[in-house]
C-alpha cells in the first residue's frame, strides 16, 4: 500500500496543473495531457528523444479494468505527448516502450471493462532446453525496454499535463579476457553464460517467478591488439552479452568457462556490479541498477602452480578490483 501511495505522490508532483476559463456560461471539459521522458541514467539527462522508438500507454480506470492503449512511434513530437481523452476520475497509467515481439512475449489484446493490470505481464524470449518449465537460452540482442506507471486523477475544472519518467530494463555486458603477462589466450576454447531467473517482468517491473535462464554472447570476436612493450601483441577475446532487469538480492552468475567444464570465472554478478556504485553518485541500490545500463569488464588471468587458470584483476567500468580484496 505503501508503494502505491509512493507512486500516487510522485505523479502528482510531476503534473502541471492549469485551471481552464472560458468566456461562455456553459464550461468546457479540459484537456489532458501525458509526456515521457528518460532521466533515470548515469547520465542524469533525458535521452528519451534518442533512445526511445516505441512507446505504448495502458490506462485502466479506478476499479483497475481496461480502458485504452494509445501507442506512439518515433520521430516523436514534444516528448511523446499524448492526450488524454479521458472523463474526470481517477486512472491508472501503465507504460512499456520498446515492447517488440522479436524480443518479448505480452498479451496483444486487452478487453474493455475486463482486462486488468495482472494480464499486462511482459516475458523474454527465449530458447528452452527441456519443456517450458526447465532451463532456457538466450543468445540474441534484445530491444531495449522500458517501463512507467502513475496513478492520477483528472478533473474538469483543470487542465494537467503529467510527466512519466521512464526505467530501463535493458543491460549490456561487454567482457574481455586476456592473459595479465600478455600470453596467448586459447579464446575459441572460451564458453560464456550469465544465470538468472530474471526474464519475466509483472505490470508494476517487478519480477515473477521464471525459469532458469542462461544468458550467452549475441556477439563474440578473437581480437589482438598492439602494446609498446609487446612486439607479438596481445590476444583477448570480446564478447557481449546481455539480460534483463537486474535486482538486488537476485542470484545472477557469471561465468566463464572451457569447453572442457573448467571453470575460469564464477563470479556473483550482482555483488560484483554494485562495487561500482562508488561513481561519484551516492544512490540507492536499485536505484543504481536501474540507472546503469551499460557495463564493460575485463578480466586478467593467471595459469597458477598447479596448470589452473586465476583471477588476476578485474575492471568493471572505471573500477579496478582485485579478487582477494573482496570474499564474494
Amino acid at each position: 500500500m505503501n508503494v502505491l501511495k509512493n507512486i500516487w505522490i510522485i505523479a502528482t508532483m510531476l503534473t502541471v496543473n492549469t485551471a481552464c476559463h472560458t468566456i461562455t456560461e456553459k464550461l468546457q471539459p479540459c484537456s489532458n495531457y501525458v509526456s515521457f521522458t528518460y532521466t533515470r541514467n548515469m547520465k542524469f539527462v533525458d535521452a528519451f528523444p534518442v533512445e526511445v522508438k516505441k512507446i505504448d500507454l495502458f490506462v485502466f480506470d479506478a476499479e483497475d479494468r481496461f480502458i485504452t492503449c494509445i501507442s506512439r512511434q518515433a520521430p516523436f513530437e514534444e516528448s511523446g505527448k499524448m492526450e488524454l481523452p479521458l472523463p474526470s476520475g481517477k486512472y491508472h497509467l501503465i507504460v512499456w516502450a520498446g515492447l517488440y515481439e522479436s524480443s518479448y512475449l505480452f498479451k496483444k489484446e486487452l478487453v474493455k471493462g475486463v482486462s486488468t493490470p495482472d494480464e499486462l505481464t511482459v516475458k523474454m524470449q527465449r530458447e528452452y532446453v527441456d519443456g517450458e518449465s526447465g532451463v532456457a537460452n538466450m543468445n540474441k540482442e534484445l530491444d531495449a525496454l522500458w517501463h512507467a506507471e502513475a496513478y492520477v486523477e483528472l478533473t474538469d475544472s483543470q487542465s494537467r499535463h503529467i510527466t512519466m519518467d521512464l526505467t530501463k530494463n535493458t543491460n549490456k555486458m561487454r567482457l574481455v579476457v586476456q592473459m595479465h603477462d600478455g600470453s596467448p589466450l586459447i579464446s575459441d576454447d572460451l564458453e560464456f553464460s550469465i544465470t538468472g531467473r530474471n526474464g519475466f517482468l509483472n505490470f508494476d517491473n517487478s519480477l515473477l517467478p521464471d525459469s532458469t535462464v542462461i544468458y550467452r554472447p549475441y556477439y563474440f570476436q578473437n581480437v589482438t591488439f598492439q602494446e609498446d612493450t609487446d612486439e607479438d601483441g596481445i590476444s583477448a577475446a570480446v564478447t557481449e552479452m546481455n539480460t534483463l532487469r537486474l535486482v538486488e538480492h537476485e542470484k545472477m552468475r557469471l561465468q566463464i568457462s572451457r569447453k572442457d567444464g573448467e571453470k575460469l570465472v564464477d563470479i556473483d554478478l550482482i555483488q560484483y556490479l554494485l562495487l561500482t556504485k562508488m561513481e561519484g553518485h551516492q544512490l540507492p541500490v536499485q536505484e543504481y541498477l536501474d540507472r546503469q545500463d551499460e557495463y564493460a569488464m575485463i578480466f586478467w588471468l593467471a595459469i597458477d602452480g598447479k596448470g589452473n587458470y586465476m583471477i588476476m584483476q578485474i575492471k568493471i567500468n572505471d573500477w579496478i578490483l582485485r579478487p582477494q580484496d573482496a570474499d564474494l
